[in-house]
């Protein structure tokens, strides 16, 4: 039975009198809850009082009160999930409290129990094409969590629907041709882009060279964007004409992690990708030049490392510089990385592209981010005449 029944003395016009009480733990805060069985003087009359209460089972449980506490660091919900190993970045974070808050919004004053899959679906319809297909995934994702949470706070007698998924209707990103690639990293573009952009401004004559290398160094190791904005000097091995890739810079909290996009401060993931002896020596000479320590980030504006919107501004207008055909087609920062897959595939075994570009199987990234970065550079020489010939 939910409801218990005891027997407590009580101070009544100076007299001392037993009356008899009832108690029941709130599944929603676990604090335990005591109210008077109101003229009740027997045992047998506080049993029958009790027995005619709601059934706590049948308590009314809003989804507002589940959720108000989710994904709150600190938080009991948020603690029970580092127990059971989950890890959640800032990013994420937020993201799930933002889900959240739409819920709440939407269905916080209604039951969970009462909450069904039409409505969530034709709530979610209603936004049309103003909300990606992902976005709405994330939304059904964290009503499922809401649901898991639920069973922690007694609810097990509520079952978790199947919600239906929504087809990513973004546009799939598309990759260079072999003349396109030259086209945008031929550096008078760049120089052109920089004039354009500061032609009423004073500047150095190299304010372009950050930028350009930047996405030039991307396109060489297949890197992600936040990855090239975190490089610093020390991640380059000259002498080995290799890139070490060990963390990447969170536009969102402006801190570069230490690992990678797949892994923890406890896994890093740590990867390596080759360099051209070309490549390699350009990004020397400019470090060299630049008088850069081994900790500094090597691409920066006015001291900082460069700001993501800044570089996808200046990435779509290099695009239009090098005369680059964008109708009907998603040419991002992003597709570097995967033009950088699909041209390497060609001379490369997929094993070894997966190691470069940390895109592997569970089983297989855990085995190679085992391995000390020796024995990573080992593995991937087998890719450097690929390297060499990438835009060939």
């Amino acid at each position: 039975m939910d409801y218990h029944i005891f027997k407590k003395q009580t101070l009544s016009k100076g007299k001392i009198v037993y009356r008899w009480y009832y108690y029941f733990i709130d599944q929603i805060s676990g604090k335990k809850i005591q109210k008077v069985c109101k003229d009740c003087k027997t045992k047998n009359e506080a049993f029958a009082y009790i027995s005619k209460l709601e059934n706590l089972f049948e308590k009314k449980y809003f989804i507002k009160d589940i959720a108000k506490n989710m994904f709150v660091p600190g938080g009991d919900h948020f603690l029970r999930l580092e127990k059971l190993g989950k890890k959640f970045d800032s990013k994420t974070i937020k993201d799930k409290r933002r889900s959240l808050e739409v819920i709440i919004n939407k269905f916080g004053n209604i039951e969970l129990k009462d909450l069904t899959i039409p409505m969530v679906v034709d709530f979610l319809i209603s936004y049309g094409d103003s909300k990606s297909g992902s976005w709405k995934n994330n939304i059904i994702t964290t009503i499922g969590n809401i649901y898991d949470e639920a069973f922690y706070l007694g609810m097990n007698y509520i079952v978790k629907p199947k919600f239906p998924t929504f087809s990513r209707n973004s546009k799939k990103t598309d990759i260079f041709t072999k003349e396109e690639l030259n086209r945008l990293f031929d550096e008078t573009v760049w120089k052109t882009l920089d004039e354009n952009t500061y032609k009423n401004q004073s500047k150095p004559s190299d304010n372009y060279e950050s930028m350009y290398l930047m996405f030039l160094l991307t396109a060489n190791c297949g890197l992600r964007l936040g990855e090239a904005i975190g490089i610093k000097v020390k991640q380059f091995l000259f002498s080995e004409n290799i890139l070490v890739i060990d963390g990447f810079f969170q536009h969102d909290t402006k801190v570069r992690t230490n690992y990678n996009k797949k892994g923890s401060a406890d896994n890093t993931k740590i990867r390596v990708a080759p360099m051209s002896e070309k490549l390699s020596c350009i990004m020397k000479e400019y470090i060299q030049r630049k008088k850069l320590k081994n900790d500094d980030y090597v691409f920066t504006r006015n001291g900082k490392p460069i700001c993501k919107k800044l570089a996808d501004i200046w990435f779509k207008r290099a695009l239009d510089v090098a005369n680059i055909n964008i109708e009907n087609r998603k040419l991002v920062p992003h597709s570097l990385r995967f033009t950088y897959v699909t041209r390497m595939r060609r001379n490369t075994s997929g094993e070894i592209v997966q190691k470069i570009v940390g895109h592997t199987t569970v089983e297989m990234t855990d085995y190679y981010t085992r391995a000390k970065i020796p024995e990573l550079i080992e593995s991937v020489k087998s890719s450097v005449e690929s390297v060499e010939n990438l835009f060939d």
